[in-house]
């Protein structure tokens, strides 16, 4: 096998020392070695196989490359079981290289999956919380729900409603009184005939009213996606009933300085009400949201999604028709904004997405530190426990200012 087993001096070992170091089964090290995937190891004078540690290395990394789907063919030619490969370093990059691709996309398959997943969990935890309670606005009735004990906790999203934080507020049950509500025409606040549209002000308003129902005085608040933005016209109009607030990934296309994609989105929003599916599409593509991408990755410029149910395809009607361009395109009160204690946070798998690119500008404008949070800009809803871990000692910090 590989040049470091020539020197007599290495330490060797015999097949079940290599199956107990790395977790795989004699009878399958042989298998693989009978069907050329790995290198055949030297034999001692009784015929035992015996490997040397950079064998072993080898065989280690055949078992990483399998869990992963490389497909046995591509596994022989980067052990070099084949023999064929005149410059075996080159070989094995441009294989990795082919199978990081493959993974990739794989992932965001399953990424897409999880998210799906996620939403029915929500949608049948909703229907499984009984009858919600009601706040009665002048143009129509909100649905929330509060569960927990200790200091009043607000969970604000736009579209995200009881549903998607049913999870998250569970897990912060413990330590406050965690207050769910479904903002304005989403979820069981259902949309009625001359109700206000949902602006970042309107909702604001919405808001408002519902932490005057429990305390009338400052509460803490954790925010994502449009509900961040609603938490900055709330931060504006009513900072005395911020005690603090956790901005999680607000979506102001208005501080990127990018026409383009001011444009684009512009775009999406007026085909939502004709065409919900193109609608979607494109927002998905330049918002890059439903992706996770590290510090050193970029989102696709565009994935293909699959035809939407009935039900989604009337949601988006009214959330990007409706809903989303107000927030998105809202422009923040810097000035104001600064006399309320604010944290911002965003996914630490959300680079180069839309929303972390705001978070970021606009934490430099407010010059304050950009928080990384588990996830991607979904975190909140996919990953409630950890997001509940992160979200605890910025609920309790002192103002950073």
């Amino acid at each position: 096998m590989d040049d470091e087993g020539d020197d007599e001096r290495d330490e060797l070992f015999g097949i079940a020392e290599v199956s107990e170091r790395i977790g795989l089964a004699a009878d399958t090290l042989r298998y693989f070695e009978r069907q050329g995937v790995v290198p055949a190891p030297r034999r001692d004078s009784a015929g035992r196989r015996r490997y040397a540690a950079g064998d072993v290395e080898l065989i280690r990394m055949l078992v990483h490359l399998r869990e992963t789907g490389m497909p046995l063919a591509d596994i022989a030619q980067f052990t070099g079981a084949d023999g064929r490969a005149a410059d075996p370093a080159v070989l094995r990059l441009e294989l990795l290289t082919a199978h990081r691709r493959r993974v990739r996309e794989r992932r965001e398959e399953l990424d897409r999956a999880l998210d799906v997943i996620s939403r029915k969990i929500a949608d049948y935890d909703e229907q499984g919380a009984g009858t919600p309670r009601r706040l009665e606005r002048p143009d129509c009735a909100l649905a929330f729900d509060v569960r927990g004990e200790g200091p009043p906790l607000f969970l604000v999203g736009a579209p995200a409603g009881r549903a998607g934080f049913a999870a998250l507020a569970r897990e912060l049950a413990e330590r406050f009184t965690v207050v769910t509500h479904d903002p304005r025409g989403i979820g069981d606040s259902r949309a009625v005939t001359g109700m206000a549209a949902p602006t970042p002000e309107v909702l604001a308003e919405d808001l408002a009213a519902l932490v005057d129902r429990f305390t009338g005085g400052p509460a803490l608040f954790v925010g994502t996606s449009g509900g961040a933005v609603t938490l900055l016209e709330l931060a504006t109009r009513h900072p005395q009933l911020v005690n603090r607030a956790v901005l999680h990934e607000p979506p102001l296309v208005t501080l990127l300085d990018d026409a383009d994609l001011t444009s684009r989105a512009t775009a999406a929003f007026a085909v939502a009400e004709g065409d919900p599916q193109r609608a979607v599409q494109e927002f998905y593509d330049l918002s890059g949201a439903g992706h996770h991408t590290g510090p050193g990755e970029t989102p696709p410029p565009h994935l293909a999604l699959p035809e939407l149910p009935a039900g989604e395809l009337d949601k988006n009607r009214y959330f990007l028709g409706r809903m989303a361009g107000p927030s998105v395109l809202y422009a923040p009160d810097i000035e104001a904004v600064r006399r309320v204690p604010l944290t911002l946070c965003a996914g630490a798998l959300s680079h180069h997405q839309l929303a972390r690119r705001a978070t970021r500008a606009l934490a430099d404008r407010l010059e304050l530190p950009l928080v990384d949070m588990p996830g991607n800009h979904l975190g909140a809803s996919t990953e409630p426990a950890a997001f509940a871990r992160a979200v605890l000692p910025l609920l309790r910090q002192p103002d950073a200012r």
